[in-house]
């Protein structure tokens, strides 16, 4: 009798529900969904960084190589422009051209420097769509499990 009745336990009984046996299955689930939520929402942040990183890296890339070029090209264009015009005007001006294109070339330096830094200030923040998420998340979280801000 005794082997009757254990040998009934190893075996389930199909007109009981799947659950019955187990009654944390319903802890299980809830956990075993969460946390696939949660490598869900954490694999969504990842892909958003690593392509707000290649989106960064290729627009410094893009942005080095157009600085260098016309670096390149400007300094040979304004060598060729200041020999020719010290070559023209040195018989009547002499050491006075080589002065006043210092001083031009310094403002123009200058005013280069000013709208570069301008043009920084107005430039979005790298991994804002990022950050922004995160922060949702953190808000969700807080609301979620009643706790104030941090």
């Amino acid at each position: 009798m005794r082997e009757a009745a254990s040998g009934s336990d190893a075996t389930p009984d199909p007109s009981e529900p799947a659950g019955a046996d187990r009654p944390n299955s319903g802890v299980r689930d809830t956990l075993g969904r969460l946390a696939a939520s949660i490598a869900a929402a954490v694999d969504t942040r990842v892909q958003l960084v690593a392509l707000e990183f290649s989106e960064e890296r290729e627009r410094a890339r893009d942005r080095l190589v157009l600085v260098v070029v016309a670096s390149i090209a400007g300094a040979f264009a304004l060598l060729a422009a200041n020999t020719l015009l010290v070559a023209l005007l040195w018989e009547r001006l002499g050491w006075i051209t080589l002065a006043a294109l210092t001083v031009a070339w310094s403002a123009v330096a200058f005013v280069a420097v000013q709208r570069m830094n301008a043009l920084t200030r107005r430039e979005r923040r790298p991994f804002d769509a990022t950050l922004a998420e995160f922060e949702r998340d953190r808000t969700w979280i807080a609301e979620r499990f009643g706790r104030g801000q941090p």
